[in-house]
């Protein structure tokens, strides 16, 4: 029982200590105390999350080309201030 534990408790732990691959360079984050808004100045629709400094992770979010909208939360959240922009598969 206790390797059992063990294992399961080690998994989300590898799971979080994976790099995720950074956002493309024309997708663009601005931060606010209450928002991160992400900005698509690409030729085509990307996928993008937060990563917080504290190494948290935002929800995956489609972004078409020309659009702006908000990803995340601001450096007042839960997370503090974010870190930097991920590419990520919307499902």
């Amino acid at each position: 029982m206790s390797s059992i534990l063990s294992v399961a408790l080690a998994e989300p732990a590898f799971a979080g200590s994976e790099d995720p691959e950074p956002a493309p360079a024309c997708v663009t984050m601005h931060e606010s105390w209450r928002y991160t808004d992400a900005a698509n100045d690409c030729a085509s629709t990307v996928g993008v999350r937060v990563v917080y400094r504290d190494g948290a992770t935002g929800l995956c979010y489609s972004l078409p080309p020309g659009v702006t909208r908000t990803v995340g939360e601001g450096y007042l959240g839960q997370h503090g201030h974010p870190d930097h922009l991920a590419a990520c598969e919307v499902s």
